[in-house]
């Protein structure tokens, strides 16, 4: 990956509050988290300790916290005598991602077909019915709300715990892969008819429709990165 300019510019931060009576480190990392995970921070931005401390009203050491953290999960890139920058969404993180969800994500919605609960069955189809009025509303954060509902009813209810904390670990990085598609190409109803596809082979208690359901759905994302890959979209790392 090139290193970024010093010249890249300062964003223009989203505001979130600090309540000063919970930590303030927690705050900074959960608001920066989603500001990148949805895009409101664009790959490749600078970011800088003080201006971030400056907009919260709050010292940097609880910024320097949060920077780290957001480091680690390859949120944040630090380069030495540089700066801080909002890493670019690197297509082989998102292979592996993609390759995790499959195999989790098929495996616990072929379990769930291998024996259907009525109950399970009826919470989907009213978490996609909430999604269907998010999308007909063009509401994509309420629509994206139901979207990762659905996925956690499946592990949820199957008492899958540890699964869902990888899956949800795989989540991050392609979230920014779904907002990037949402606000290219408009397709903010493509997941709830994938959904459907998924809801359909459990309903029918087909595993391999359900798994197969699921991978397709989960392998859009894929899909949409291997399109715009010829064009050096300035979001996309490259080798």
């Amino acid at each position: 990956m090139p290193r970024p300019s010093r010249a890249a510019r300062a964003p223009q931060l989203p505001a979130f509050a600090i309540d000063r009576s919970l930590r303030a480190p927690e705050q900074v990392y959960r608001g920066l988290r989603q500001a990148i995970i949805s895009l409101a921070i664009a790959p490749g931005t600078a970011l800088s300790e003080g201006d971030v401390a400056e907009a919260c009203s709050i010292s940097r050491t609880p910024v320097r916290e949060a920077f780290a953290r957001l480091s680690e999960e390859q949120l944040l890139d630090v380069f030495p005598n540089l700066g801080t920058f909002v890493s670019l969404i690197d297509p082989q993180t998102i292979a592996e991602a993609i390759t995790i969800r499959r195999l989790l994500e098929g495996e616990a919605a072929a379990s769930a077909a291998a024996n259907p609960d009525p109950a399970l069955l009826r919470a989907m189809s009213d978490t996609l019915a909430r999604h269907a009025e998010a999308v007909a509303e063009g509401d994509a954060v309420r629509a994206y709300a139901c979207d990762e509902a659905f996925h956690h009813l499946l592990f949820a209810w199957q008492q899958l715990s540890q699964m869902w904390q990888s899956v949800s670990r795989a989540r991050t990085h392609l979230q920014r892969v779904h907002h990037l598609r949402i606000s290219e190409h408009g397709a903010l109803g493509d997941a709830l008819e994938q959904h459907r596809l998924v809801l359909a082979g459990i309903e029918a208690g087909s595993p391999e429709a359900a798994r197969t359901a699921m991978a397709a759905h989960i392998d859009a994302h894929g899909r949409f990165l291997s399109r715009i890959a010829g064009r050096k979209h300035p979001f996309i790392r490259t080798a």
